[in-house]
């Protein structure tokens, strides 16, 4: 197991989740956590930088986010640290980044069911997707009586891919588009599904369920329709069969 941050970074980080789940950003609840952090720095200053980290992707300050974690790696190499940072880049739609930095957590604490989970999770988000099978199979080694959650839908789109219907490359492709429109657009995601078609299971769409209204998630599904129409290898693979969009959240929490 990866050693463990001190107990107040996990409620740093814990209150930073709730700041970042909101609709709008308390600028006043994250310069608390801000204060917090710096306090944190006399005992634990690796994990008050990984702390910043988050801080830093929420304003989307991304320079900055990027000082805070060489800080984090500087002052005391853990595996969660870049776990945090993994977070991090995927708020601010930096999805291959994610993807690297996570799987470097997991070499360092490879039996560790909480970093391998984020790894499967951005080898998704990265279209990664026979990595994620691979991923999926050391999970269950590890812990075969706890399902992986996403492990049914990773191997649905393995065999897609397997049977031609659309390619690794294409997909992957496809969510860099839709993760440089939402990076332009600075917009937070709550979560994200991979839905199969009902009429065809080799087809899916990939909603991303973001932290805006349904007016501002018309305009991105229109500035990506409109990329991927201008991209003609995109129209024909993944082409319809493959298909990302962005949905609303819902006021509940869950998306619309």
């Amino acid at each position: 197991m990866a050693p463990q941050p001190l107990p107040e970074a996990h409620r740093l980080a814990e209150r930073l989740a709730h700041i970042g789940a909101a609709d709008t950003i308390d600028e006043f609840a994250l310069r608390q956590v801000e204060a917090d952090a710096e306090k944190l720095m006399r005992s634990d200053a690796a994990a008050a930088n990984a702390v910043l980290v988050m801080v830093a992707a929420l304003r989307w300050d991304v320079d900055e986010m990027k000082r805070r974690h060489r800080s984090a790696i500087r002052l005391g190499d853990s595996p969660y640290t870049r776990y945090d940072y993994s977070n991090a880049l995927t708020v601010v739609g930096e999805i291959d980044a994610a993807f690297d930095v996570a799987r470097d957590g997991l070499s360092r604490a490879p039996d560790d069911l909480e970093v391998l989970y984020r790894v499967i999770v951005a080898a998704v988000l990265a279209a990664r997707f026979h990595e994620a099978r691979a991923l999926c199979d050391r999970w269950r080694k590890l812990s075969p009586q706890e399902e992986m959650p996403h492990e049914p839908t990773i191997a649905s789109l393995v065999q897609a891919i397997k049977r031609g219907v659309f390619s690794e490359a294409g997909a992957r492709k496809a969510l860099r588009m839709a993760s440089a429109v939402r990076r332009n657009a600075r917009m937070r995601i709550k979560g994200f599904s991979i839905e199969p078609s009902v009429e065809d299971p080799g087809e899916f769409a990939f909603e991303y369920a973001l932290i805006a209204s349904p007016a501002e998630t018309a305009e991105l599904n229109y500035a990506l329709a409109c990329r991927m129409a201008d991209s003609e290898d995109l129209l024909e693979d993944p082409g319809t069969r493959f298909v990302p969009m962005f949905v609303a959240r819902a006021s509940g929490g869950d998306h619309a």
